[in-house]
């Protein structure tokens, strides 16, 4: 097994295998590190949230050979934690004012959830949330949308900005983002339906 030092070095290197490595090695703790500070602010945020940090994370350093400025390998778990964080408190400032607006969701049994809290949480949603069946709807539903409509409706369900925000924040026509979310909400909504859910 090689040490951490001759990991470092291959990835310096640009060998992928050795990068991949490296990213199941660490990719844990950075998510963590992340985590930890993001509910240190009480800040809302998602579990793709955290990973979505830590892929730009990892991303950056290998981009960037980073790795380069560890001058001791033995303290490299430390230099992720505070790159880490360092990027939880950027990504802090740049949503700080963001803000999440509740969503009911009422069974046909007449149980009212928030449809808010069941996707943000601060570690698994599913294992969180008071309705397993719900949670792994939304789940899906949620991943069945392509990545600028997911991106779009979390922007305006699970942080409250305005159709006009959006279109600003992503450098897309407004009419664009009104659509994607008319279009992302009734699909969810459909979902929901199927499984006896109304909202």
């Amino acid at each position: 097994m090689r040490t951490l030092k001759e990991l470092i070095s291959s990835c310096l290197n640009k060998d992928t295998s050795s990068w991949s490595e490296f990213v199941l090695r660490f990719k844990p703790l950075v998510e963590n590190a992340i985590r930890a500070r993001l509910n240190r602010h009480n800040f809302p945020h998602t579990v793709e949230d955290i990973k979505d940090i830590a892929q730009d994370i990892l991303l950056g350093i290998w981009e960037q050979d980073k790795l380069q400025s560890v001058r001791n390998e033995d303290k490299i778990t430390g230099w992720l934690v505070i790159v880490a964080q360092n990027a939880a408190i950027d990504y802090i400032r740049r949503h700080k004012n963001l803000l999440r607006q509740s969503q009911t969701i009422r069974t046909e049994e007449g149980n009212e959830f928030d449809l808010t809290e069941t996707l943000i949480s601060n570690s698994d949603p599913l294992s969180e949330t008071l309705d397993k069946e719900l949670a792994d709807t939304l789940d899906s539903a949620l991943n069945a949308l392509e990545p600028r409509a997911k991106l779009i409706l979390k922007l305006n369900l699970l942080h409250n900005l305005s159709h006009k925000e959006i279109a600003g924040l992503i450098k897309i026509p407004l009419n664009t983002v009104s659509t994607i979310i008319r279009r992302s909400l009734l699909k969810l909504k459909e979902l929901l339906k199927k499984r006896g859910f109304s909202v």
